[in-house]
């Protein structure tokens, strides 16, 4: 089985002290990297192409959550926000910008190797406390009859691919145009799928020509 590639982002060295400690015990884990700040951890992922980026949401400079956002869009990595704030509006925040994880900052080790196995296998995770606080929210959505459109899940990077998707454009070909690798446009395809629950380049296309990506 191939080894989990971690960047770790935090602009406290004892915390990713701890963290690559933490990581380096579990087998399959590999941390690869490590950044103080969002602008480093972007060189970083375009670098070394990691699985998963742990960043924390507030970093000097370029912040975790415009870090996160541009990771997501341009490279299609998973990444798991670390924060000290319980409110949901930040995780909310931090889902919005294609977080994968959200979790608290002093909760057990246990809880980010949690976070990791759930987005490896294209889940989401947050921290039970912040979870409780979403669910109440999404629940006060549907008591109030709101729709939550699939298409608004997309980033723009995605909604981009998908109008090339459905103009007929090969995921070679895609990277071409948006100057992307390959691999990237493959994971974000693959985002595409899932949370469209399509599966079907024609699907696909049916979808974007409805949303006027077509």
């Amino acid at each position: 089985m191939a080894e989990t590639r971690i960047i770790v982002a935090d602009d406290h060295e004892l915390l990713r002290d701890g963290l690559k400690s933490t990581l380096g015990k579990v087998p399959g884990y590999e941390v690869v990297g490590e950044a103080a700040n969002g602008t480093d951890a972007m060189r970083l992922v375009e670098e070394l192409r990691p699985d998963v980026v742990i960043m924390d949401v507030t970093m000097p400079g370029l912040d975790g959550i415009s870090a996160t956002k541009r990771i997501v869009e341009d490279f299609g990595t998973r990444v798991i926000v670390l924060s000290m704030h319980e409110e949901g509006i930040y995780a909310v925040n931090a889902f919005k910008a294609g977080a994968m994880a959200y979790v608290l900052k002093g909760t057990a080790a246990v809880e980010v190797l949690q976070a990791i196995e759930e987005v490896m296998r294209g889940a989401r995770y947050a921290s039970p406390s912040v979870a409780n606080e979403l669910l109440g929210s999404f629940v006060d959505i549907l008591q109030k009859d709101l729709p939550i459109d699939p298409i608004d899940t997309l980033t723009a990077r995605e909604k981009e691919i998908l109008k090339h998707i459905a103009s007929g454009n090969t995921n070679k070909e895609i990277g071409e145009k948006l100057f992307i690798a390959l691999s990237t446009v493959k994971t974000h395809r693959v985002n595409i799928m899932t949370k469209l629950d399509v599966h079907d380049v024609a699907g696909l296309t049916r979808i974007a020509i409805a949303k006027g990506l077509g």
